[in-house]
């Protein structure tokens, strides 16, 4: 895939405040920059932040759209937010660039969850982002479309097609960011669980879209079955998929020799989806000979991000230890 880079714009923020005539509107206008391209946010003696359209530039005749962003009040990230975005048309990457590379250039995609009918673009995307980013690692955050099955028939997902196109990106750019070729992975919560456990068999070598390895937070796994989320189900597949369809999309069923390695962590006490689909999948990926680690937390029920306590918050240094063990 050919990805045009887009022009950049920097924006400086000192101390979370940004600084006086940082953001210069006049000078974009006059020269002109499309209005696709990429906004950057250089945060002094820290992380960049840069945003990239996943498909650009866009067909000319393309229709404007208007996206949803629902803003919760509840189960806030780390900056007091938690919004769904809804009607996703163009997909992004919010790339956390870290002010010093560390564990040997590894890199993130990070699909956010919300059952495939919307994205937890913070507790489960932006925080992700800067939790790692400050750990030294390149984190993606993707912004992808929503499932149509109406549309896509038995074609691929959209959801599947942009998680795939953006290890292609972060690939194709390993060399200016820093990035090992070898340590570009893909992280995924609840659905998101599901989209990047997906990208692990419909990824291929030899275009750049195949993970190196991958990390699952209480991940949809199952699309049949008592463990099964019905609404993530429905939102990928349909009402009613057909028996070819669930087995395609059930990570258990596809698990097979030559997958990445893959870390899991689920909540005990997770009600949404419960943590038999994290346990079916890591006994399914070690049977085929695949590493599969899995953490089992106490506490800490469904959709928790970063931890929603010190049980739930604690697979964050074991992901990091087990990523540097990783070849």
């Amino acid at each position: 895939m050919n990805h045009t880079r887009p022009h950049s714009l920097a924006r400086s923020v000192k101390s979370g405040n940004a600084s006086p005539g940082s953001f210069r509107r006049s000078l974009l206008s006059r020269a002109g920059l499309p209005a696709w391209l990429l906004v950057s946010m250089a945060v002094a003696g820290a992380q960049t932040v840069e945003e990239f359209p996943l498909r650009a530039p866009l067909p000319a005749n393309t229709p404007q759209t208007i996206e949803e962003v629902v803003y919760r009040h509840n189960g806030y990230d780390d900056r007091g937010f938690n919004r769904a975005i809804q009607k996703v048309t163009v997909p992004t990457l919010t790339v956390y660039h870290p002010a010093k590379v560390a564990h040997r250039g590894a890199a993130l995609v990070v699909c956010p969850g919300g059952g495939y009918g919307g994205l937890a673009i913070d507790k489960e995307g932006h925080a992700m982002g800067r939790y790692f980013a400050e750990r030294g690692i390149t984190v993606a955050v993707l912004k992808y479309r929503l499932p149509d099955a109406a549309a896509t028939k038995d074609g691929l997902p959209y959801s599947q097609q942009d998680a795939l196109a953006a290890i292609q990106l972060v690939r194709s750019r390993a060399a200016e960011w820093g990035v090992d070729q070898r340590r570009i992975g893909i992280l995924g919560c609840s659905a998101g669980g599901h989209l990047a456990g997906s990208v692990a068999f419909l990824g291929e070598a030899t275009n750049g879209s195949r993970p190196e390895f991958v990390a699952l937070l209480y991940p949809v796994v199952c699309m049949e079955g008592p463990n099964a989320h019905a609404g993530s189900r429905k939102n990928l597949l349909g009402a009613t998929p057909t028996p070819e369809r669930l087995a395609e999309y059930s990570l258990e069923r596809r698990a097979g020799a030559g997958l990445p390695p893959h870390f899991l962590v689920h909540a005990k006490d997770d009600k949404g989806v419960p943590p038999a689909n994290s346990e079916l999948l890591a006994a399914a990926l070690k049977e085929k000979g695949v590493p599969a680690e899995l953490l089992i937390v106490a506490t800490g029920g469904h959709g928790f991000g970063l931890g929603r306590d010190a049980e739930s918050g604690r697979w964050k240094e074991a992901f990091l230890a087990w990523l540097d063990r990783l070849p």
